[in-house]
């Protein structure tokens, strides 16, 4: 679309300049000014994005790299944009120009270093003494968070979430708003980028939250002794009790400390009637409008995560999957031993099972085996200790990349453990494996001094592997992956050997011409 003052400028001076990415300004005013009413939409912003800022901060990119998540950049650079996407010949001026990038993201809130990081810790200063984790957390509503962090001889605060996008929001909600806590003015900042630790990072994908769920409590649980009890694993922000349905929602400080908490109460004995799991994030209540309105239709999504582009269908790509099969009736003396036994055809990503809802929710790594064994148990049935189970189809879900990864270099739920001693039963297996997540079933073979451990997912099995290879006691035995039983094929009735000889081979009728004949043939035939 042509503007009102294109025609008033002629093709002489339109080429004046050689270069065709230089073209003289239309206006006397600076590019940036029409963007100035919108205080965040900084043409430094596209320094945000996950590349080397002092390569890019020389591109003059003052609408397309704003406020976006990075992999929906659909104009950057790394997809070969518009013109100016592309580096200019002074590299003298592009190095000042990236300093200047640099402190125009911090000043805009981009939250982006010069290593490429882009960071999801805000700073809150000015918190005294009075204020309490739960007092600046409740007005948290921007996404997951990891952890929060006071440090009270400093007065401040860092507040930690799971997603870079969601602390960007919550820097910009409080950009135009003041956060009073207790009359207090918090001041908002950016901390230092960092990079969540791989093992937490398998255990988020594995829906570990800040927040533990508690089920079956008894009158005798209170606050103070659900308090008492889990103090231990880490600090605690806030304890709800619901006691006409006898839960409890304890949400800490931090997601690695429910973590902590979630493995040892499962494997704990006091807790074995009580149930533990994780629950909702309250603070992230609020879906992302920036990821939920960008990702409905990006062909770039996938070409941002390594894959290949369509820009007709690579949209769908990153979607969820149908790879969850609802497994209904089950034996209520069945156990998740019983139902990996009797579950053929694929290897499992996952495995939940609620024996009081007497239900299961099994996942594949992929939809076309799931489809593989839905439609098998469908034709052929499915039973669990005698008693048939409904299969049905469960929500779609989707695989972490690090998951996908470590399942294409052969990773599995099982870890296989060599050279092991006699010390080592199955008893000390699961006490020293339960840490890593919910065991499902422990081999020990004593003749070739092996074991082999099954976890209900495989990011459970990936935790362990890598946190036993550092472990006193297993550094020095062979640790690898073992073999899903779920993954062999399925069982046929093959005919006994006797029934071999009972069924004569098909061959040419003889001609027949008398009645004698006909008759004899006949006889011979029944008694084969």
């Amino acid at each position: 679309m042509k503007r009102s003052n294109d025609s008033q400028t002629s093709q002489a001076e339109l080429n004046l300049n050689d270069d065709s990415n230089k073209r003289p300004r239309y206006s006397q005013s600076n590019y940036s000014d029409m963007y100035a009413q919108y205080g965040l939409m900084s043409q430094y912003n596209a320094a945000s994005f996950p590349h080397n800022a002092a390569q890019y901060a020389g591109y003059a990119q003052p609408m397309y790299g704003a406020n976006y998540n990075p992999q929906y950049n659909m104009m950057a650079t790394q997809y070969a944009g518009y013109p100016q996407g592309f580096p200019t010949a002074n590299t003298t001026t592009n190095a000042a120009v990236a300093a200047a990038a640099a402190a125009a993201a911090a000043a805009t809130g981009t939250g982006a270093s010069l290593t490429g990081e882009t960071s999801r810790t805000i700073y809150l200063g000015n918190v005294t003494s009075a204020i309490l984790p739960h007092d600046i957390l409740r007005h948290v509503r921007h996404g997951q968070v990891e952890s929060f962090r006071m440090v009270p001889e400093k007065n401040c605060a860092f507040l930690a979430f799971v997603d870079p996008s969601s602390a960007q929001m919550f820097y910009q909600d409080f950009m135009t708003k003041k956060l009073i806590v207790k009359d207090a003015e918090i001041k908002i900042g950016w901390g230092k980028p960092s990079m969540i630790p791989y093992n937490l990072k398998l255990s988020i994908d594995n829906g570990a939250t800040r927040n533990v769920y508690l089920g079956r409590l008894t009158q005798a649980d209170t606050e103070e002794t659900i308090q008492a009890a889990l103090a231990r694993f880490g600090p605690i922000e806030q304890i709800k009790l619901v006691r006409d349905k006898n839960i409890a929602f304890v949400h800490f400080l931090s997601i690695i400390a429910a973590v902590k908490c979630v493995s040892s109460l499962q494997s704990d004995p006091a807790w074995s009637e009580k149930r533990v799991n994780y629950g909702k994030d309250r603070c992230g209540d609020l879906v992302d409008p920036y990821n939920a309105a960008m990702a409905l239709h990006n062909p770039y999504a996938t070409a941002a995560n390594g894959f290949h582009f369509d820009p007709y269908s690579g949209h769908n790509l990153g979607n969820n999957t149908q790879r969850t099969l609802y497994f209904g009736n089950i034996h209520p003396e069945a156990s998740c031993e019983d139902i990996c036994n009797a579950i053929r055809g694929g290897n499992l990503l996952q495995i939940r099972y609620f024996p009081e809802k007497h239900i299961a929710f099994v996942t594949f790594m992929d939809a076309s085996t799931a489809n593989a064994v839905y439609n098998n148990c469908n034709t052929f049935g499915l039973a669990v200790k005698g008693k048939r189970v409904r299969v049905g189809w469960g929500k779609p879900s989707s695989v972490s990349t690090q998951v996908a990864m470590a399942v294409q270099n052969g990773a599995t739920r099982n870890i296989y453990i060599g050279n092991i001693c006699d010390s080592h039963t199955a008893e000390k297996l699961r006490n020293d494996f339960s840490e890593y997540g919910e065991i499902e079933l422990i081999n020990v073979c004593k003749e070739k001094n092996c074991a082999f451990v099954n976890f209900t997912s495989v990011s459970s099995a990936i935790n362990a592997l890598q946190g036993a290879k550092t472990k006193s006691g297993y550094s020095q035995m062979k640790l690898n992956y073992g073999k899903d039983r779920c993954g062999n094929p399925w069982r046929t009735n093959k005919p006994k050997a006797d029934d071999h000889k009972k069924v004569p081979e098909k061959k040419e009728e003889p001609k027949l011409e008398t009645f004698d004949e006909l008759d004899h043939f006949d006889f011979e035939k029944e008694n084969a």
